[in-house]
C-alpha cells in the first residue's frame, strides 16, 4: 500500500511514493503530526481490525501495554464498521469519517484505505470545526508528507 509523497525539487507537486505500511516512518509522521498541529493531541494509525500500526509517543504508552492507541484503535474499529453500516442503510454513500464531539474536546476516525484507519483526537476545549480543519491536516500529512 502506498500513498503520495514530497520531495523538494521534484516537479508535479513535488510526490513520489512511500509505504504507509511502514510503522516507523508513519509513526514519526504522527507524531509530527501532534506536535505540529496544536488542535492534535494523538494520532494513531490502525488496522481495520483493531490492532495498532503506529502512534505518535505519548499515545504508544510507557511500556507499549494498556495505552491510548491500543484502546483507541480497538473502539475506532468498532466505530467506523458502525458508521459503515449506518450511512449504507441510509444509502449516504462510502463512510468518509466518524467524529465524536464532547464536552473537552473531538475524537476522529477516517478511513485512510480499505485496510488502514487514522484516530485522531484533539487538545481539550477544540470545537468541532477547528477539529475537522486539524484531522485533515494530518490526513495530508500523511498522505503528502514532507521534509
Amino acid at each position: 500500500m502506498s500513498a503520495p509523497f514530497h520531495r523538494p525539487g521534484t516537479r508535479s507537486l513535488d510526490r513520489t511514493e512511500i509505504a504507509l505500511g511502514d510503522p516507523e516512518f508513519v509513526g514519526r509522521l504522527l507524531q509530527r503530526a501532534c506536535d505540529e498541529i496544536y488542535e492534535v493531541e494523538h494520532a494513531v494509525m490502525t488496522s481495520r481490525d483493531g490492532l495498532v500500526v503506529a502512534s505518535d509517543t505519548a499515545s504508544a504508552g510507557v511500556d507499549g501495554g494498556d495505552s491510548v492507541a491500543m484502546r483507541g484503535s480497538a473502539m475506532a474499529a468498532a466505530a467506523i464498521g458502525i458508521g459503515d453500516h449506518f450511512t449504507g442503510l441510509l444509502h449516504q454513500g462510502r463512510l468518509q469519517s466518524t467524529v465524536f464531539e464532547a464536552d473537552r474536546g473531538c475524537v476522529g476516525v477516517f478511513p485512510v484505505s480499505s485496510t488502514l484507519l487514522l484516530v485522531v483526537t484533539s487538545t481539550p476545549g477544540v470545537n468541532l470545526g477547528r477539529f475537522n480543519a486539524a484531522a485533515k491536516r494530518v490526513l495530508g500529512m500523511l498522505l503528502a508528507p514532507t521534509y
